[in-house]
């Protein structure tokens, strides 16, 4: 997420511009993470393939990442929740925009910021939305979420 920043990362990269090369393709640009806290996801868009079926759930401690912008051509699909502290010790609510679909110049593009740490990755929610995030990337998945013929569990 944070990789091949020009110029300030606060700063709204203008979509199109040399500096915004990177969250063109990903479809949204953040420039740091939070603490590592349980992050609540929660699924927002489950009318898009790719989330269909997936449940919300509660991470372990995560680094929840912030949004500068969203581009138009990414299509937020999961938001994480965060209570965090203040620098004076009182509470702070996050809420970001965690797992989204973009089409970059006609190319599919799935992107989570969640996955930091292996309980995580083991988890069965997660590997079942970065599976689908895939799939759907790489055309698998029908217009209902389901997994075309070829590309899911034997039977």
């Amino acid at each position: 997420m944070h990789s091949y920043r020009i110029g300030n990362p606060n700063e709204p990269a203008a979509a199109g511009s040399e500096r915004a090369l990177w969250f063109d393709y990903l479809g949204l640009q953040s420039s740091a993470h939070g603490a590592q806290l349980p992050i609540a996801i929660r699924f927002t868009d489950k009318t898009h393939p790719l989330t269909r079926g997936l449940d919300d759930w509660t991470t372990i401690n995560e680094e929840l990442y912030n949004n500068i912008q969203i581009f138009p051509t990414a299509r937020p699909l999961a938001r994480g929740m965060q209570t965090a502290k203040k620098k004076d010790g009182t509470p702070r609510e996050d809420d970001y925009v965690v797992a989204w679909a973009n089409d970059y110049h006609g190319t599919r593009v799935f992107s989570t910021t969640i996955g930091h740490n292996n309980v995580t990755v083991e988890d069965a929610r997660y590997l079942d939305l970065v599976t689908r995030g895939v799939l759907w990337a790489c055309g698998k998945l029908d217009k209902k979420g389901n997994i075309k013929r070829g590309y899911g569990p034997k039977k």
